[in-house]
């Protein structure tokens, strides 16, 4: 279904995103909406194909963004000199100044260090000699130590990519046959699951984390304490760690494994050690700057230090001769350029929706032909939070979804008058949650590439997962986001 899907969006997504725009604009510009909001909309709803369609890529369909937003928008005002359209720069471009975008090279730099001394493997590989002897710590072992190294890898992919390997280990120390061990299919299902639901932990767990922040803060018009990294934490941990453990119990409840332990011990983990040898003065100073940047986040509170700003300085150390442990060369041909300047466009195009108010207009009017002027907050939180983890059975990136419909709740907020951050935040939370089949995201893809299980037994466990999921951050909506000042 994937397969056939990129691949008619590959080859009819332009089209079809030209198409869309064109209806979109011919129609007649509605009482109370301006000529500019109208462009935005045009922008948006072509825009929107093209990220889920991927006919082009995430980085071209900014370039596209940003030169229509100069030539044909001009200006958020739509002011007019001289009879002509003022075209400002600085509007089409604003997103590129966002601290949440610089969040993701430096974050990255961060996460190199740990993967390229090995040190993140070290760290996998010491949860599984300590934890792993019964199946059941097997399979959470991986899955914790994808929760540690998630503060500082900011993309799902990645961790996916690193766990791999640990994770295949295990199933060869347990003799796990493909397609007919139980135990491997919950190995393999819960690992999958984990770098999407850790991704929510942690404001840089995830790329599309920062660049919500950066939307919220846009629509708010300033940075505060809820928008920080340590509140992102606060507000994400308990529950995800709930989440994180409670999804391999309901895996291995659907996927009974069939032995209750490891046959001939830890061998391979004792191997792998060994092979590593003893912790390199590299890996030593790696972990040091993780601990350095991981304090001064979850300190951010009372220090008042910017997230984005720490990151720079830990990445000045990571990258500096002499003190640091990799050199610009060896970082940037990790880092996702092609992301950055994706997120740039996603920004400054979410940033004019916000302030022109396009999508307040548009909500407002969608919500008053359904009669629905007079909602509650907590209800219409809870009722997103499970619309948002199950509508990612449509999404074939987080990247994607996130740029689409952050700027929506965003709008529903404005509309109904609810504290922007409050009611934004526990939605941009449960973004990385894509859990329910192969194409979902890049990560869901390496694992399944396993073939360790089908697409079936991922979606049966997702959607066991996933209402699982609901209840948890349902439970945290009404009692800890009051508790800790959220709203």
């Amino acid at each position: 279904m994937a397969n056939k899907f990129e691949e008619y969006g590959k080859k009819y997504g332009n089209i079809i995103a030209l198409v869309v725009a064109l209806l979109v604009w011919i129609l007649p510009t509605p009482e109370g909406m301006n000529l500019t909001q109208h462009k935005l909309l045009t922008i948006f709803s072509g825009a929107v194909v093209l990220w889920i369609t991927l006919s082009v890529s995430v980085a071209t369909s900014s370039f596209i963004i940003v030169s229509l937003l100069y030539f044909w928008v001009g200006n958020a005002e739509g002011a007019i000199k001289d009879g002509a359209l003022v075209h400002n720069a600085g509007f089409a471009l604003s997103g590129f100044a966002s601290p949440a975008l610089w969040m993701l090279v430096t974050g990255f730099i961060i996460s190199i260090a740990m993967t390229e001394t090995g040190m993140a493997r070290r760290v996998a590989l010491h949860l599984m000699r300590l934890f792993g002897k019964t199946p059941g710590g097997a399979i959470l072992s991986p899955m914790i130590a994808n929760l540690l190294v998630a503060p500082l890898t900011p993309s799902n992919t990645a961790r996916t990519a690193a766990m791999l390997p640990i994770v295949e280990g295990v199933a060869q120390a347990y003799q796990a046959e493909k397609g007919k061990s139980n135990f491997a299919k919950a190995l393999f299902i819960s690992n999958t699951f984990a770098s999407n639901i850790t991704a929510g932990g942690f404001l840089t767990g995830t790329i599309p984390n920062p660049i919500a922040i950066g939307m919220i803060i846009a629509a708010v018009g300033s940075a505060s304490a809820v928008t920080s990294w340590a509140f992102w934490a606060l507000a994400a941990l308990p529950a995800t760690l709930i989440v994180l453990i409670g999804s391999a119990y309901v895996v291995r409840w659907l996927f009974p494994p069939e032995m209750k332990s490891i046959p001939g011990g830890l061998d391979y983990i004792k191997r792998e050690l060994e092979s590593m040898g003893p912790m390199s003065i590299k890996e030593k100073k790696a972990l040091l700057f993780f601990i350095l940047a991981l304090t001064l986040w979850a300190t951010d509170m009372w220090h008042h230090f910017n997230s984005t700003m720490v990151a720079f300085a830990v990445s000045t150390c990571i990258l500096f001769p002499g003190i640091g442990v990799i050199t610009w060369k060896e970082a940037q041909k990790h880092v996702p350029w092609e992301l950055f300047v994706y997120f740039g466009g996603v920004i400054t195009l979410s940033s004019v929706l916000m302030k022109t108010k396009a999508f307040e207009w548009l909500i407002k009017a969608g919500l008053s032909s359904l009669g629905l002027t007079h909602v509650e907050m907590l209800p219409l939180v809870i009722g997103l939070m499970g619309f948002t983890i199950f509508s990612h059975v449509i999404w074939s990136t987080t990247t994607a979804m996130a740029g689409v419909m952050i700027p929506i709740y965003i709008g529903l907020a404005q509309s109904f008058g609810f504290p922007i951050a409050g009611f934004v935040l526990p939605q941009a939370i449960l973004m990385g949650y894509a859990l329910f089949l192969p194409f979902n995201t890049m990560g869901n893809i390496i694992m399944f590439g396993a073939g360790y299980y089908t697409v079936s037994e991922q979606l049966k466990a997702a959607f066991a997962v996933g209402l699982f999921s609901w209840a948890v951050w349902a439970i945290a909506a009404v009692v800890w986001f009051p508790l800790i000042g959220l709203y």
